[in-house]
């Protein structure tokens, strides 16, 4: 099976996990996405262009966090909380990122701590 419908196959089950995730992306670390999906019933907030900007400073991002791993240890996740949103950015151990995006619904903890189960004990992207 393909990188890519390993991928495609994690993003549905991470949106599957709850009804308060509305879009979920994974892009390399140049912030280039290789595969997204959303949920039907979800309005969108950004364009494909604004998602991708957005994945390029998550990459970079990670990019700088990396030169201090070995003083404070791997990143685990990053969250950044909006007025309609919340987004949590995960690195998934392929060297690839995650982008989830979740409703301000409530119950943020939760969801995060089953996505977080999703990638880190069912993570079949290794390769």
């Amino acid at each position: 099976m393909s990188q890519k419908l390993d991928y495609e196959t994690k993003l549905g089950r991470v949106l599957a996990l709850d009804e308060n995730i509305r879009y979920a992306a994974v892009c390399d670390m140049e912030g280039k996405i290789m595969t997204s999906k959303s949920k039907g019933n979800s309005d969108l907030y950004l364009s494909p262009e604004e998602t991708q900007e957005t994945l390029l400073h998550a990459a970079k991002a990670w990019k700088s966090r990396m030169r201090h791993y070995d003083k404070i240890g791997k990143g685990l996740y990053t969250l950044a909380v909006y007025e309609k949103l919340r987004r949590v950015t995960i690195p998934l151990s392929s060297g690839n990122l995650l982008l989830v995006t979740i409703d301000n619904k409530g119950g943020q903890k939760q969801i995060i701590d089953r996505i977080l189960n999703e990638v880190n004990y069912a993570d079949y992207t290794v390769g």
